[in-house]
């Protein structure tokens, strides 16, 4: 070797050492975890295009292979910079969400179900609403772009002005009762359908990238740290790897419906039919289970302080130590369909089956109870809490019933600041919080022309112009005490949603329908008991209270011949039943 090759050598080495120094220098002076293949997110690491590289798959089992028999450890999981702006009670937050607004369903993989982002200027004002072409009883979440995701017939991306950026189709619904869809850090979005078993990858411009089937899914997608995909289904719980391979299943006796939660260890838990909460490791082995007295319909919450939270059928909200060691039950009178959120301070808020919500303190005492009318239930909404201490839900207003949805927001004491109902079906919608301050929810309509569903969003907009006058549809004549038929439509210069008020010209009380998405049309019904000429009005009300001018519309109660009643007739034709046909025919009988 001569001199030449002998200092190209040594310059190579020299450059090699300073890189390999810098490499490890620099993160730690920044206090960044760089994603390398001993991060917790080495597969991405390894390969960012991973949907389309065919040598990923041998990458992703190389690794798999490589931490198969041990546990993540907690060191490597890099933080959420977010919540470092805001908030320092959030110590381990998933790095796949930093960018997202809502990105999956309780905000993180955690489910802590607490934004960063402040609703202090939100009067709970609806400034618009976008609609679908059917019912709509998923929950939405929010892309690092604001781009409002959710399933009903297809699944919808919306604009933050409302309008729609794409769908995609499958023949089976997206979106079971309250379920979510889930976002990951390169804006993947995942979406199972409700019946078929089918879990979808879509990209941000809505193309479909792989699907996977498997037993009918019950659950939201749950995206841990590491970019692995967590779902229940009718046997268990399975893990998917982010191309869309089996990673593992894991077996219960019964169906799982709560949707998994991911600690900063990658310890996943979940509840199940079998009345077990479970702890399993990210290798699909168990690490403890705890069985409870009835099914574990709701799901899992990990605190900031590596607490879970729980709430089973048997109506008991449990606290368990990582270890599986429980750490306190408090009994809450029924069963919860949905995750606790946690505020900044601990607390845990939560909707219950049996027409309240709750709020229970670190220790489990019970701290308060926000009373619902009887047969109101919070079924699959889970709470949303905004930086400023505003907490928000879903309610089905009497379930049993079908009496519609509302959104509520209560302040972090329970005292009510606004509700609205907002659907005439039931609501199983999680709300979500956007970094403008927005609430975004979903809920359905069933009563009126085009049965469809609604993405709705709250928040504060300027608004100077009232909606047009309505138009009136219907027939002009009717019969006395009939059901007749109207058809009200108006449009909004501004684009929010009108309701009607109805005065039906016979002295009875004006009727008052529900807000509408301006410009589509909506049915009304109404009988008169008097025959004669009713002059019908109607005209359409924003949310603002801005009122259009009042349309008229004139029915008329044809004038029917009402024979006159005479005892002796009447004797007459009972005891003679066959006779006088001319007679009967001339006086209607």
């Amino acid at each position: 070797m001569g001199a030449k090759d002998i200092l190209r050598k040594e310059y190579q080495i020299a450059i090699t050492t300073v890189v390999f120094c810098l490499m490890i220098v620099l993160p730690i002076a920044s206090g960044v975890v760089e994603e390398s293949p001993g991060n917790v997110n080495q597969e991405r690491w390894l390969n960012k295009d991973y949907p389309q590289n065919s040598n990923y798959s041998s990458i992703r089992k190389h690794g798999e292979d490589a931490t198969l028999s041990k546990e993540i450890s907690p060191l490597s999981v890099s933080y959420n910079s977010v919540f470092s702006q805001h908030d320092s009670s959030f110590s381990a937050i998933n790095t796949i969400m930093e960018e997202h607004q809502w990105p999956q369903q309780g905000f993180n993989c955690q489910h802590i179900g607490r934004s960063p982002y402040s609703t202090a200027a939100n009067p709970g004002i609806e400034k618009w609403r976008s609609p679908t072409s059917n019912w709509c009883f998923a929950s939405p979440v929010i892309d690092a772009n604001g781009i409002i995701y959710f399933g009903s017939v297809y699944l919808y991306a919306v604009y933050p002005d409302g309008s729609l950026k794409w769908t995609f189709y499958d023949k089976y619904n997206f979106g079971d009762y309250g379920s979510h869809p889930a976002i990951a850090e390169d804006g993947t979005i995942y979406i199972a359908t409700t019946f078929s078993g089918l879990l979808y990858a879509v990209s941000p411009n809505g193309t479909e990238l792989w699907n996977y089937s498997s037993s009918k899914i019950d659950t939201s997608i749950t995206v841990a740290n590491n970019g692995i995909l967590y779902y229940g289904h009718q046997g268990g719980l399975n893990a998917l790897n982010p191309n869309g391979t089996l990673k593992w299943t894991f077996h219960t006796s019964n169906d799982v419906q709560s949707t998994p939660a991911v600690d900063d260890n990658g310890i996943i838990y979940f509840g199940s039919h079998d009345f077990n909460i479970y702890a399993v490791y990210p290798n699909g082995t168990q690490k403890w289970n705890y069985t409870t007295a009835a099914w574990v319909h709701g799901s899992p919450t990990i605190g900031t302080d590596g607490t879970i939270y729980c709430g089973s059928d048997d109506g008991y909200l449990y606290a368990f130590y990582p270890n599986g060691t429980l750490k306190w039950k408090t009994y809450t009178s029924s069963g919860m369909r949905s995750s606790p959120s946690q505020d900044k301070n601990g607390n845990l808020y939560f909707g219950m089956w049996d027409s309240k919500i709750m709020s229970v303190a670190p220790d489990g005492t019970i701290r308060w109870t926000f009373p619902l009318r009887d047969g109101d239930r919070v079924w699959g909404s889970s709470v949303a809490i905004s930086d400023d201490g505003t907490i928000y839900i879903g309610n089905s207003i009497d379930m049993d019933m079908n009496g519609g949805g509302e959104i509520i927001a209560l302040t972090l004491n329970g005292t009510l600041k606004w509700r609205k109902t907002i659907c005439d079906l039931c609501l199983y919608s999680s709300p979500v919080i956007a970094n403008d301050g927005t609430v975004y929810i979903c809920g359905s309509n069933g009563g009126y022309v085009g049965a469809m569903g609604y993405l709705y969003a709250f928040n504060t907009i300027e608004n100077d112009q009232p909606p047009n006058a309505p138009t009136i549809d219907g027939p002009k004549q009717a019969k006395v005490g009939t059901n007749v038929i109207y058809t009200l439509q108006a449009n909004d210069p501004d684009k929010t949603p009108v309701h009607y008020l109805v005065d039906w010209g016979d002295g009875s009380a004006q009727e008052q329908t529900h807000d509408m998405e301006p410009g589509v049309p909506i049915k009304v019904y109404h009988s008169w008991s008097k025959r004669g000429t009713y002059v019908i009005k109607a005209k359409a009300i924003d949310t603002f209270g801005l009122e259009s001018n009042w349309t008229t519309f004139s029915v008329k109660m044809p004038i029917i011949f009402e024979p006159p009643q005479h005892p002796f007739l009447n004797w007459l034709f009972q005891r003679f039943p066959y006779a006088f046909p001319i007679l009967r025919h001339l006086l209607g009988q």
